[in-house]
């Protein structure tokens, strides 16, 4: 997903703004957390907004706009680029795209098969990265390339997209800043259920699958910002 600055959302419609991150498996997630209301209401706010406080520490800003039959979705992570290690800038950013890959459920044909595969992609990883001898590297990728084509006949590229993609989503999208990581969908509002579920899975039981083609995307969007004089001025 391209990462260009936060937007401003103060005109959309419909929104439902979920900061931090969502662990809502059902309509009725009072009965999984409690929950209690943390602002008062301003009759000077416009937007008449809500913010609650879930038991988990999850907090919820909604407010309502029954003008259109949709929601806007949006779940705003308090970690970016200030949090890359040193040593491996931009992994904030690959995280973003990693998290729409799929879980144990959507984006595999057969996840206990793929699993081994993805198990050893992992520590050949882990090895090259502690590797210093440029032969012994050059092998172990060779053999991350091997296993990468393993896996590849389970995974299904895109499953979560097309998924939303069903269920009548637009502006499905994320983008990742210094200190948020946002993930945002507009969908009919009879499809919250579906959502809170989907975005549950997500957060709860991702699957890091398709390694190589999604860095190769993470370095396109990185150069089509270098190219960009106005964002170059903006990361400086």
């Amino acid at each position: 997903m391209i990462s260009p600055p936060p937007p401003t959302h103060a005109n959309r419609k419909s929104i439902l703004l979920v900061a931090i991150a969502v662990v809502l498996v059902t309509p009725s997630f009072s009965a999984l957390a409690g929950f209690k209301r943390i602002n008062q209401p301003n009759p000077k706010d416009p937007m008449a907004v809500q913010i609650y406080q879930l038991d988990n520490g999850l907090t919820i800003y909604l407010t309502e706009n029954h003008e259109t039959p949709r929601f806007e979705a949006q779940i705003a992570v308090r970690a970016g680029s200030k949090q890359d290690p040193a040593e491996s800038t931009g992994l904030a950013h690959y995280l973003e795209h990693m998290l729409f890959k799929g879980t144990t459920h959507p984006g595999t044909l057969n996840y206990e098969e793929e699993k081994p595969h993805l198990d050893r992609i992992t520590g050949l990883y882990e090895k090259h990265f502690h590797e210093t001898d440029a032969e012994k590297r050059k092998a172990i990728y060779a053999e991350i390339n091997q296993e990468s084509q393993l896996a590849a006949q389970y995974e299904i590229p895109n499953e979560m997209d097309k998924l939303y993609k069903a269920m009548g989503e637009q502006g499905l999208n994320a983008h990742t800043w210094h200190e948020e990581t946002v993930y945002q969908v507009n969908l009919p509002k009879n499809r919250l259920e579906q959502w809170a579920i989907i975005e549950s899975q997500r957060f709860q039981h991702p699957v890091f699958r398709l390694f190589q083609p999604e860095l190769e995307i993470v370095y396109e969007e990185k150069n089509q910002t270098l190219d960009n004089k106005e964002a170059v001025i903006e990361f400086a």
